[in-house]
């Protein structure tokens, strides 16, 4: 891969905060085409496999759920590798290939609609490869501001924003596109993201803080640097508790919940989905404000208990109204670890930890995270729905709980400005 020249490491070492916010604003939009790429499949995807499963929900819930254990795993050999490779090789190359495999894993999906197997490649490799994208993203925004946690914490937030965008535009498209036809234009989309990282963006690395890879500092316990001081430990733990609910962990159970509970079809779910977007755009453009006015510390603690509410919110839904209360609910919580992420960027750096590696040593954990998360919470749909029970927001209770834990690991980090 080719390093960054030096021209390039002195442009980037001079830039004046107006051309790293305009930078970082080129970086926002890469994921926000991303995650337009990702979700075009979210409101396809279950009712193909629910289709092929012959229209049983609790053995669709487990095979999904199985779909991103597996990523999950996949995600733990890989995180380590490519978080060293983008702190020595820089942060483009890798925003620039992850893209491309999707693309062509979606391919073989459109070609070959009915078929699980592939249904479970796509779903494991191509998950993998959203933080594959997503961390050396993460890693540049880093590169322009860590040493500014509330400076970062807004850009991520903005980051946030534009990554809704993404998740609002892809579902709408998918739901219209409608099956094998999403996946193609989903690949289509993927290549388009990639040229546009390669011809408009520019490395964030410079010469200066690039670390060598060793292939001695991969291993699948890489998040352990993480536990090296009490504060980045809490800090750490606080992280991987909020991670419960992100959306691509959740967006299988949220899909299938619609069926279940809602008696949703392809359109009805891609309606939700887009709408999931439209809140993560205001919930990005909310917290960014919040945290420019207040501090990263009001912001978490405002997002956390937002998000504990909604959960419990939609878990108790049977309506649509109800559902859509929820969500409107979430609207205030989806930012709720970017001040956490923040502090752990500017706690783990005194551990002299490359900024992409820290960011994969926190995606090694959510992945062990990843591998638990969809198991558990199909198992629970699964058996909130089947024997005569009526209890399918048991997920959504469980995100909830783990949501409070991570409150109040972070109140025990007690970081500082």
């Amino acid at each position: 891969m080719a390093s960054v020249s030096n021209a390039e490491a002195k442009r980037v070492t001079e830039r004046s905060e107006d051309a790293k916010d305009a930078l970082a604003s080129k970086i926002c939009i890469a994921l926000g085409l991303m995650m337009t790429s990702v979700t075009m499949c979210v409101p396809t995807r279950a009712p193909m496999v629910l289709s092929i499963k012959k229209g049983d929900a609790a053995a669709t819930a487990k095979a999904m759920g199985l779909m991103s254990t597996m990523a999950a795993v996949i995600e733990l050999v890989i995180n380590p590798v490519l978080g060293k490779l983008s702190d020595e090789h820089g942060r483009k190359p890798f925003m620039t290939f992850t893209p491309l495999v999707s693309a062509f894993l979606h391919t073989l999906v459109a070609a070959m609609p009915g078929n699980l197997a592939m249904q479970f490649v796509d779903r494991m490799i191509s998950g993998s490869m959203i933080f594959g994208f997503m961390a050396p993203l993460n890693a540049s925004l880093a590169d322009l501001f860590a040493k500014n946690p509330q400076k970062l914490g807004a850009m991520m937030a903005k980051a946030g924003s534009l990554m809704g965008a993404g998740a609002a535009l892809g579902p709408f498209i998918g739901a219209k596109l409608g099956g094998a036809r999403s996946f193609f234009i989903s690949a289509l989309a993927f290549v388009g993201t990639s040229f546009y990282v390669q011809t408009l963006m520019e490395e964030t690395l410079t010469e200066d803080r690039k670390k060598a890879f060793k292939w001695s500092d991969i291993n699948p316990l890489l998040f352990l640097k993480l536990y090296n001081k009490k504060t980045l430990a809490w800090l750490s733990s606080s992280s991987a508790l909020a991670s419960f609910g992100d959306y691509v962990n959740v967006y299988d159970i949220n899909n299938l919940f619609m069926i279940k509970v809602l008696g949703y079809g392809q359109s009805q779910i891609g309606t939700f989905a887009t709408l999931v977007g439209v809140t993560q755009i205001l919930g990005g453009q909310i917290s960014s404000k919040l945290i420019k006015a207040t501090s990263l510390k009001l912001a978490t603690v405002f997002g956390n208990i937002w998000w504990a509410v909604g959960m419990l919110m939609m878990g108790s839904a049977r309506t649509t109204p109800q559902a859509f209360a929820a969500l409107l609910i979430w609207t205030l919580g989806h930012q709720r670890a970017t001040g956490t992420n923040s502090y752990v960027q500017k706690y783990a750096a005194k551990e002299d930890m490359g900024r992409a590696e820290i960011i994969a040593a926190q995606g090694n954990l959510s992945a062990y995270l990843k591998v638990l998360a969809p198991l558990l919470y199909s198992n629970l749909f699964a058996l909130g729905t089947s024997n005569g029970h009526n209890m399918p927001g048991l997920p959504y209770f469980l995100i909830s709980a783990l949501t409070v834990l991570s409150q109040l690991a972070f109140l025990k980090a007690a970081p500082e400005d």
